[in-house]
């Protein structure tokens, strides 16, 4: 248990929905909330936030879930414009389209997205896009 003592977001999801499952565990024969958080090394209010979430939604409340946004949500360039991007690297070059040099570099493709939609990226959005990352 001495692994799990400390800040539980360090844990992997996994041990950190076990750490969610004993405390439950624990806390259905009656022990009190503060004992439970001694016992796993964790804050009483985690405790309290883990038997509520139990009690309206049981077990699958304190399954892990991925985090943040998904994917395809939310991004600057549908499927079919990153599609284009990448086709447009593959058939021109910079030159070409009165973009600069001979080579593409990040900047000039975030150039060509700017031109052709309207949208700036930064320089890591770009590269999620011209190397189909972003799928």
């Amino acid at each position: 248990m001495t692994d799990l003592v400390g800040d539980a977001r360090r844990v992997s999801p996994m041990a950190q929905e076990a750490l969610r499952m004993r405390a439950v565990a624990a806390l259905r024969p009656g022990r009190e909330r503060c004992e439970v958080a001694e016992l796993l090394g964790v804050s009483v209010e985690s405790v309290t936030d883990w038997w509520a979430a139990w009690q309206v939604g049981g077990q699958e409340a304190l399954v892990s879930r991925t985090r943040g946004r998904r994917v395809i949500e939310h991004q600057a360039l549908d499927p079919d414009r990153q599609q284009c991007v990448r086709q447009t690297l593959i058939d021109h070059r910079p030159e070409d389209l009165r973009l600069g040099r001979q080579l593409w570099t990040r900047a000039i493709v975030g150039n060509l997205i700017a031109l052709l939609y309207r949208v700036r990226l930064t320089d890591q959005g770009v590269g999620k896009y011209s190397t189909g990352a972003g799928d």
